[in-house]
């Protein structure tokens, strides 16, 4: 749906995202663990090397597993909000200059800037499925500048497409 043109600055790749492929991933990793562990000596190694009980390094593994795991399907669950959005037509544009842009530095960086009383506001840490600030789109979000937005309005004005107009 997110088609690109002569004019795109920034397109979003949050249509290729898929996100089943890390929870299976990380599935595979653990049964290949809990293998290795039940098969091999290596849980018996690890004891002995950090001398720590075998249940409590299975413990140790299981947890970081389950946060690992938990992660992916929260991150695979919010992308997919992000491409139902964009399949159910719930996206918005809107065309005009940039006003009021401000960078926010701190712990990360914080951009900010309105288009015709919308205020759209971005990080360096956000996710790939929305515009972001880093290098790359260093100098060409300025006041002044003329764009046209694809974004996402229930989703705090994610930007999904800029054009230069």
């Amino acid at each position: 749906m997110l088609e690109p043109s002569s004019s795109t600055y920034f397109l979003s790749n949050v249509e290729s995202i898929s996100a089943s492929f890390n929870s299976i991933g990380l599935l595979i990793a653990a049964a290949v663990l809990v293998a290795t562990f039940k098969f091999t000596t290596l849980l018996q190694s690890l004891s002995t090397l950090t001398k720590l009980k075998p249940k409590h390094i299975v413990v140790i593994a299981f947890s970081i597993f389950l946060v690992a795991f938990t992660t992916s399907l929260l991150n695979g669950l919010r992308v997919h909000n992000v491409q139902n959005a964009i399949l159910t037509n719930q996206t918005q544009i809107i065309s005009g200059c940039i006003t009021d842009h401000k960078i926010i530095r701190g712990n990360s960086r914080e951009e900010m800037f309105v288009i015709s009383n919308v205020k759209f506001k971005y990080n360096d840490y956000a996710t790939e499925q929305y515009f972001f600030a880093n290098r790359n789109h260093n100098t060409f979000i300025k006041n002044g500048q003329c764009v046209t937005i694809v974004f996402l309005p229930k989703q705090e004005n994610g930007i999904l497409k800029i054009d230069k107009v």
